[in-house]
């Protein structure tokens, strides 16, 4: 039984907020669940998913979501779940050390064990090399433009309509050029004024920003906790940072990052 499922999470904890999961018959399942410490739930999630504090407060916990996801799962057959990019399965992780009934135990194990990164597919599929947004190839297919909401349950079904419309389609040409260039930081190293295009995905979050400044900006703001001691060099280090996570290809601050000059 294939299913589609995505995960929303605190933003530096990385534990599941809410879930939501469709199979291929069409069955769904959504759900919010209470982290470990909701005083962990950010500003920048709230405006993300619109999930707030208080939602969580009475929420089901990590307990009572997953032993019920696990009695809605058919069992029957070998069960896989389709995720789209590698940060469900770091939610998955960092939420099941806080499961200690034995069906939410089961539950994530289960999701664990079986995860599967669908984005590699749709990279292969569309002749692209690097990651794009989930939302773009269902705006391709839909030909509209779409309004995202980072809500689990729509991801899920966004991921499901994407499997079901790639088994019928050929694609002969990349519809999305952009995707196609070689990513390299080498010119913008050598030149760090130079205007470039910069991207930071987490999951089905993708920000873009023009230039390194913009995006460390953007990073302080948002990402680095406000008790953290912010300083002329700051803003210099967090360019350097990025840069360092391109050419390591290694994440920085929960983002994937990438540069298109």
């Amino acid at each position: 039984m294939k299913y589609f499922i995505d995960f929303e999470a605190t933003e530096y904890s990385n534990e599941i907020i809410s879930i939501g999961c469709v199979d291929e018959n069409g069955r769904e399942f959504y759900s919010l669940v209470q982290p470990h410490k909701i005083e962990k739930l950010t500003e920048f999630i709230t405006d993300l998913t619109g999930i707030t504090a208080e939602d969580l407060q009475n929420a089901p916990t990590v307990n009572e979501a997953f032993s019920e996801f696990y009695n809605w799962l058919d069992k029957s057959d070998k069960v896989r779940f389709f995720v789209y990019g590698n940060s469900d399965k770091i939610f998955v992780k960092r939420t099941l050390k806080y499961a200690t009934d034995f069906y939410a135990q089961c539950s994530l194990g289960l999701i664990r064990s079986n995860l599967i990164n669908f984005s590699k597919d749709v990279n292969n599929h569309f002749l692209i090399s690097r990651d794009i947004s989930l939302i773009k190839i269902v705006e391709y297919y839909r030909g509209e433009k779409i309004q995202q909401r980072h809500n689990a349950l729509d991801d899920a079904y966004y991921l499901k309509e994407i499997y079901e419309n790639m088994q019928n389609d050929d694609i002969a040409e990349c519809p999305f050029p952009e995707y196609q260039l070689d990513l390299t930081v080498k010119n913008s190293k050598n030149n760090p004024k130079e205007i470039c295009k910069l991207e930071a995905i987490r999951g089905n979050i993708t920000m873009t920003f023009p230039s390194y400044k913009k995006a460390a900006d953007w990073v302080m703001q948002v990402l680095i906790p406000k008790s953290a001691v912010i300083t002329d060099k700051t803003k210099s280090k967090v360019c350097n940072n990025i840069r360092v996570s391109i050419e390591k290809d290694k994440l920085y601050c929960g983002f994937k990052w990438y540069l298109h000059n």
